[in-house]
């Protein structure tokens, strides 16, 4: 038979061993991208309630980061004189979606962007001397807090644009996720350089069609 001491030495290592379990953290096998419900994020305009679908998307990578997506109901299409654009469709200044960080997030300058939910616009990156060679693509959604942006139909122009999503950062320069090639619908890839991409189907005004886009949701610009 074990003696006393021996039995407490056996019965400490097992609680030790069971402790040191919990308390790793445990995330999904990779990442995931699963259907919810409507918008529900608290101070939300009506405006924007109405604009996106009824139905959102909840990202959750392989380090447990997550984010939730709405997106419009339907993307205004038409075709544009824009050099390289990857999605010369989209029109500038548009609404494409409202997301939630539950966790913040690192936008593609490496500027933080705080725990928050915000509107996305779209914007296609001007070809001038102050951008050229930032990104190898000129599609950009921009972020901007939810109380600066309550009407989904106006058409934000650039500069009005860059001004309200630099609220974002409370820095001069505007909160820019780049966006990249799209892939399936409704799934999260890496790319040829390593960065991390939801690809969403989006209706568009054009009636029972969509528009695939691609959002890099990790992955910053090395310049």
């Amino acid at each position: 038979m074990q003696s006393p001491v021996r039995r407490f030495l056996f019965l400490s290592l097992v609680v030790c061993l069971v402790i040191g379990c919990l308390a790793v953290p445990v995330y999904a096998a990779g990442p995931s991208v699963e259907r919810t419900g409507a918008l529900s994020v608290v101070g939300v305009p009506s405006e924007i309630k109405k604009a996106v679908e009824d139905k959102g998307y909840r990202v959750t990578l392989d380090d447990g980061w997550t984010a939730e997506f709405w997106f419009a109901q339907a993307l205004t299409t038409a075709s544009k004189d824009a050099a390289g654009a990857l999605y010369p469709e989209l029109t500038n200044g548009e609404f494409v979606a409202v997301v939630n960080f539950s966790k913040g997030f690192t936008d593609y300058r490496g500027q933080a962007v705080p725990p928050s939910a915000y509107t996305l616009r779209y914007q296609y990156l001007p070809q001038d001397a102050n951008h050229m060679g930032v990104s190898p693509n000129p599609d950009f959604l921009l972020a901007i807090p939810l109380a600066a942006d309550p009407d989904p139909a106006i058409m934000l122009p650039y500069k009005r644009l860059v001004v309200l999503s630099a609220k974002t950062t409370g820095a001069a320069h505007p909160a820019v996720i780049a966006m990249e090639l799209a892939g399936t619908p409704a799934t999260v890839a890496k790319n040829d350089q390593g960065m991390t991409v939801l690809t969403i189907a989006v209706p568009t005004s054009a009636s029972g069609n969509t528009q695939k886009i691609g959002i890099v949701l990790k992955g910053q610009a090395t310049q």
